[in-house]
């Protein structure tokens, strides 16, 4: 049975599962890459402000999540004070690249002072669990009396741009390669 629920800390290890399987092939083959892709878009999340966070779970199988983080600030300090620098034990190239992430949720923080990432394995794609994931998060960041949520994602996924089209994002920002897209809640 498919199901929706808060996120436990002890679902960490699958969320960076998923963050890598849905990320390029070479999140996939190589270790190092996949590492500094789960610490780059999930570990914080479920580690720091898991009220907003929310796993798809299929008999007992998380196979899909939304994360959320509302507090920019908290979320640059502590990204960059813990999870940069397990991406610099990875790889410090990556590490000085990863350190700009923040910058697009501080320019747009005053009207999306929230931002997320939604990840569902391949086989959960198209059936409507991504709306339902997008709902319960949108739910509860009224209930928060968060004023907006804002993503970033690459402009050639044509498939995600169009399903945050259909949740309701606009696009707010086109730059290189990537677009931001925010919605008023």
């Amino acid at each position: 049975m498919v199901n929706i629920r808060k996120v436990k800390q002890d679902d960490l290890e699958r969320v960076k599962y998923i963050c890598i399987q849905t990320a390029d092939e070479k999140a996939k083959t190589d270790k190092s890459t996949g590492e500094i892709i789960a610490n780059t878009y999930a570990t914080y999340y479920v580690r720091e402000e898991p009220e907003t966070c929310f796993v798809l779970e299929d008999d007992g199988l998380v196979v899909g999540y939304i994360i959320c983080s509302t507090d920019v600030r908290k979320f640059r300090k502590n990204f960059r004070k813990i999870d940069l620098e397990n991406i610099k034990k990875i790889n410090k190239f990556s590490a000085f690249q990863n350190r700009f992430i923040p910058l697009p949720y501080m320019i747009l923080k005053r009207v999306y002072p929230a931002h997320l990432h939604i990840n569902l394995l391949e086989d959960y794609q198209g059936k409507g669990y991504g709306t339902e994931l997008m709902n319960t998060l949108i739910l509860k960041l009224k209930e928060m009396g968060v004023g907006g949520v804002m993503l970033l994602a690459s402009e050639s996924n044509k498939g995600a741009v169009n399903f945050y089209k259909r949740n309701g994002f606009k696009i707010l920002v086109t730059a290189i390669g990537g677009v931001a897209m925010g919605k008023k809640i």
